[in-house]
């Protein structure tokens, strides 16, 4: 069964609730209090330690924080802004394209090299499947010459020990081809989930690159969700950032830096360049000028 997975990709954001909120907290002193945050989950799937996982928030802050030379953002254990990392399957499919060697960057070059192995991949598949269908119906034959011999033998008062032993060693040998088997299987459905990683990041750069054409399908899955690297939540309980996906660190530094700004009340611009653009596809981590602009705006700072 193959299920059709479509994908959007970039960051989330709640705007109308966001600006909503930090309008009213905010109407009378913009960027006057710093916004204090805190990390409330942090998945160890992804490789990050507190201490480092606080250098690079640093990193993040300061982006925002050195062009009007003001304190915007602060850490405390107990801070309003609750900073999760949820480890699910955008980041399972960059850690397994990483171990087949594919770093993905948000280009088209990653993306013909990726389509490329992707068709490897399926060949494998489809080779490995049909030779797991294979053992499998060798085993059902043997299984069940085993189990006439043994119900004949049954039937006709017991086998002598030589037709025992024969039996013994049938048994034995199917044993060991359930255990082939079970390897087989093993290895395959280890290849599934590859390929589905791959169809992953492929839909994700089909929809970013916005490049004609089809999205890829899942083997026998589908997340039937959008490929968001990370969020900005404001609601009833209060504020959240939750990261889901970053290839690196620089990556990492932007993503946050980016729902930083959501935080201070900033929507999305239009330039690629942008640290608020809705798409990460910049390598800067300095704020342009649009940026900017954006930041004084909402800081009140002429």
């Amino acid at each position: 069964m193959v299920i059709l997975l479509l994908l959007g990709y970039g960051y989330y954001y709640n705007a109308d609730e966001g600006r909503i909120l930090w309008g009213l907290l905010n109407r009378f002193q913009p960027c006057q209090k710093p916004i204090t945050y805190s990390i409330v989950n942090l998945d160890r799937r992804f490789g990050l330690t507190e201490a480092g996982l606080l250098n690079d928030i640093k990193q993040a802050e300061k982006i925002w924080e050195s062009p009007i030379n003001k304190q915007l953002f602060e850490y405390s254990p107990a801070g309003d802004l609750k900073i999760n990392f949820i480890y699910d399957y955008r980041q399972q499919a960059t850690d397994a394209m990483r171990k087949i060697g594919i770093v993905i960057n948000d280009d088209r070059v990653t993306y013909d090299i990726l389509k490329a192995k992707y068709a490897l991949l399926v060949a494998s598949y489809n080779k490995e499947k049909a030779q797991v269908e294979t053992l499998v119906a060798t085993y059902n034959a043997d299984k069940s010459v085993f189990e006439k011999d043994v119900n004949y033998w049954n039937s006709h008062g017991g086998a002598s020990k030589a037709e025992r032993d024969i039996l013994e060693q049938k048994r034995i040998d199917l044993n060991n081809q359930v255990a082939i088997i079970n390897q087989a299987a093993s290895s395959l459905n280890g290849l599934v989930d590859t390929i589905n990683s791959a169809e992953i990041v492929l839909n994700k750069l089909v929809v970013e690159l916005n490049l004609q054409v089809g999205t890829y399908n899942t083997v026998n899955s589908s997340t039937g969700k959008t490929f968001n690297e990370g969020e900005y939540v404001s609601n009833a309980n209060g504020t959240a950032i939750n990261i889901f996906q970053f290839n690196n660190t620089s990556q990492l530094v932007r993503v946050l830096a980016h729902e930083f700004g959501h935080a201070l009340g900033l929507g999305h611009l239009d330039n690629p360049k942008a640290i608020m653009y809705y798409l990460n596809e910049g390598i800067n981590e300095k704020l342009t000028a649009d940026d900017l602009a954006a930041l004084k705006k909402v800081c009140g700072i002429k």
